[in-house]
């Protein structure tokens, strides 16, 4: 019978392999060959929907099913690698005109359908803060560097003790070995 602590351990790798798995296969960031971009958002022009530090879950989307009221995610000019995610106000037949939440006006630009990046599905509140952390020198010493090398040393106490324990019995195996030879010799001399 499977004791209680090994049936929580069972379960709880259980649950992290099948959400790892339905992260890959729905959410599966572009850097891992997937659909799915994650935005940090660093402007309060989305709040209250979209506070500032979080991180917007981006699919992408055809523009042409896009409709008034959904938050995309866009760039002002092709080739820019800056993004904004705004709330559509209006849809011409020039593009989508967008607006932030939080601004009184507008944007000034209209955004064409082959700059729209995607559609935002879900918001993740805080996380840009943890990504914008991690960047600095002391947050990547104490999110990366520190756990990095508290991993390391805990494998290395690991091998350790499992060298040590296969040199105990290693040894326990001889020193039982060796009350049997010496009576074979004892034998051996009697005869």
């Amino acid at each position: 019978m499977l004791k209680p602590k090994k049936i929580a351990k069972i379960t709880i790798t259980t649950l992290i392999a099948i959400l790892l798995t339905i992260f890959l296969i729905f959410y599966r960031p572009v850097s891992l060959w997937g659909d799915t971009r994650y935005e940090p958002v660093y402007s309060g022009s989305m709040e209250p929907a979209i506070p500032v530090g979080s991180v917007v879950v981006i699919k992408p989307v055809d523009p042409e099913t896009l409709k008034v009221g959904d938050i995309l995610c866009f760039k002002i000019e092709t080739e820019s690698p800056t993004t904004v995610t705004h709330r559509i106000i209006n849809i011409t037949s020039q593009g989508f005109i967008t607006k932030g939440d939080a601004n009184e006006d507008p944007d000034t630009w209209i955004v064409k359908k082959e700059n729209v990046v995607g559609k935002v599905i879900a918001t993740i509140p805080y996380l840009g803060y943890l990504g914008y952390f991690v960047r600095t020198p002391i947050g990547f010493i104490l999110l990366i560097i520190i756990p990095a090398a508290l991993l390391i040393i805990i494998e290395i106490k690991n091998i350790i003790k499992e060298a040590k324990k296969a040199k105990q019995e290693k040894q326990a195996v001889l020193k039982a070995e060796e009350p049997v030879e010496a009576e074979n010799r004892l034998i051996r001399f009697h005869i």
